[in-house]
């Protein structure tokens, strides 16, 4: 059974002291390709590092809204560095981008500033962007219409309510269902048979919001499974077949150019 991960963050200093057991744990579990988001310009660029080091990590390079208050202080310079980045063969990905209501760190105006920008930049390159939305559903939409015109976007986390999500697939984006879904307060359940199957992807978003049993717990890479196995059982599906039809999501909504894979997970990648 082959897996993605579309959402991660190994560059944690929660995997300082064992990244290469959690890389390799993946990979010996089906996760073929892993998606690291950088949440500043200094972390995009550790992202990229992880993804020379290990063939299965991939890298996004983009400002999260709750750090978007670097994009105020310098804006040329911190989305040139991005910019930069995003010219790196391994680089697949705008993001993490999105827009947050719940922390009050950065206002909604600098958040809608920078997040026109990040479309500017995966329109340029002809990236998808990974879109970070809390407490934020209507602004967020506004911002799609306004802008998603030439771009994929991936819904991370999704929290939205069915309606939003039928929405945004006919659109032609996708939707990210990670360890929320595994949680028994959780109605995305209830909505997952709503949506085209080909429109979802799964993810973890590590170190945060392990799936059940590991609530509570450092997540990685390699639970994306517990995840993929609820979904599938959701849908009546077989495990093998769930996995199969959101991999090759992932490889179409992040355009993989290969299966990356290695005996050895500290191999140079290409």
């Amino acid at each position: 059974m082959k897996l993605v991960d579309t959402h991660a963050h190994l560059f944690w200093e929660d995997y300082e002291h064992d990244l290469d057991e959690v890389v390799e744990r993946a990979r010996d579990a089906g996760v073929e390709a892993i998606l690291n988001l950088g949440t500043d310009d200094e972390t995009s660029a550790e992202c990229v590092n992880l993804a020379e080091r290990y063939p299965t990590c991939w890298a996004a390079a983009g400002i999260h809204p709750n750090d978007a208050s670097l994009y105020d202080s310098d804006r040329d310079a911190v989305m040139g560095r991005v910019r930069d980045l995003l010219s790196h063969p391994k680089v697949i990905a705008v993001g993490e981008s999105g827009l947050d209501l719940y922390r009050d760190r950065v206002s909604l105006d600098t958040q809608v500033r920078c997040l026109e920008d990040h479309f500017a930049l995966a329109r340029e390159h002809g990236l998808p962007i990974v879109l970070h939305n809390r407490q934020a559903d209507a602004e967020l939409r506004d911002a799609l219409v306004k802008w998603d015109e030439g771009v994929t976007a991936i819904l991370h986390c999704f929290a939205g309510d069915a309606e939003f999500g039928r929405w945004a697939i006919e659109r032609g984006h996708f939707l990210g269902l990670g360890g929320v879904f595994t949680f028994p307060s959780s109605s995305l359940r209830e909505m997952v048979g709503e949506w085209d199957l080909d429109h979802i992807l799964l993810e973890t978003d590590s170190p945060f919001l392990s799936p059940v049993p590991y609530r509570g717990k450092r997540n990685e890479p390699t639970y994306v499974a517990d995840t993929a196995a609820l979904v599938a059982d959701t849908l009546g599906m077989t495990h093998d077949d769930l996995a199969e039809r959101t991999t090759a999501n992932a490889y179409r909504a992040l355009d993989i150019p290969i299966a990356a894979g290695s005996n050895d997970p500290t191999d140079a990648g290409s």
